[in-house]
């Protein structure tokens, strides 16, 4: 199959890829960084460096003739400062319709798209963006509607939930709680009372390579929910941590307060990804620790 893929060199995208090489399918990343992706895939992969040019992407595009894009791509913050918002609005929504309109005429059958689980504040499956990249996010969603409806290709929405595991760049909550072992002056975190739908990368690699093998089954305007299902604790996580580990973690619970935006309840729903793709997750929290440890 040929598919598109927005942020390749992201974290999802590094560990997405290889997988999607392995079963054959052509590629062609749409990327800002062309040195990193040369670093992580060679000429595997066929290349379009994102510099602006609107006409270049369109050309680009319609002579890949893509069947399938998967959108990764993303500006992620908490904050909403002017600054901040500029970028979001650039990345999440600009970037997002640059990228829609370029498809216009390349032939696509299906677009999945990437929200968060931040866009539902209460964990009631009710759209409530508790940040403003949540927003972008929930925004996005009616602007993608309009070039699906108009331009005749169907469209899905993947809700990764906490993503964990593999190699990353930037540090999540399991890696702070890790990296606080053996520290000298304990780490300030909230109560840790939030409880959230820890999904290991494996689990999400094994989604989407599902989501391309059944494509033709998946329903228009869909939402897919992406993990576990089961909710666990930050200090749940902390103690599977030390339990796995052996050793102490040096955590100050409480020494920050909840934000109000803090999403205190966040587990997916996953009954349209077992209904219709049959699939559920495979990786229990126990086995993800320890194919965490393993990759540190």
């Amino acid at each position: 199959m040929k598919i598109v893929v927005t942020g390749s060199t992201g974290f999802v995208g590094r560990h997405l890829i290889p997988e999607l090489l392995n079963e054959g399918h052509q590629l062609l990343e749409l990327t800002r960084n062309l040195t990193t992706s040369e670093k992580l895939y060679g000429s595997s992969t066929q290349k379009h460096h994102l510099n602006g040019d609107q006409e270049d992407l369109r050309i680009a595009l319609n002579s890949f003739q893509p069947e399938v894009v998967i959108h990764l791509a993303s500006f992620l913050t908490s904050a909403d400062d002017y600054g901040s918002m500029m970028k979001l609005i650039d990345a999440n929504i600009v970037f997002f319709c640059n990228l829609l309109d370029a498809l216009k005429e390349a032939g696509l059958r299906l677009f999945i798209n990437t929200g968060t689980f931040a866009e539902y504040f209460k964990g009631d499956g009710v759209l409530m963006p508790a940040y403003l990249y949540a927003a972008t996010k929930t925004a996005s969603r009616s602007l993608l509607d309009y070039y699906s409806n108009v331009y005749g290709f169907r469209k899905t929405t993947v809700i990764p939930y906490t993503i964990y595991g593999g190699k990353d760049s930037q540090r999540k909550i399991i890696d702070i709680i890790y990296d606080s072992i053996g520290g000298v002056a304990p780490v300030d975190l909230s109560p840790g009372e939030q409880v959230l739908d820890f999904i290991h990368i494996r689990d999400v690699v094994e989604f989407y390579k599902t989501l391309i093998q059944q494509e033709a089954a998946v329903p228009d305007n869909s939402v897919f929910h992406l993990g576990t299902g089961k909710g666990v604790t930050i200090k749940q996580l902390a103690a599977e941590i030390e339990a796995s580990t052996g050793k102490k973690i040096n955590i100050n619970w409480g020494g920050k307060s909840y934000r109000p935006s803090d999403v205190m309840y966040a587990v997916a729903d996953t009954k349209t990804a077992n209904d219709v793709l049959k699939w559920s997750s495979q990786v229990s929290m126990s086995q993800g620790v320890k194919f965490f440890l393993e990759d540190k």
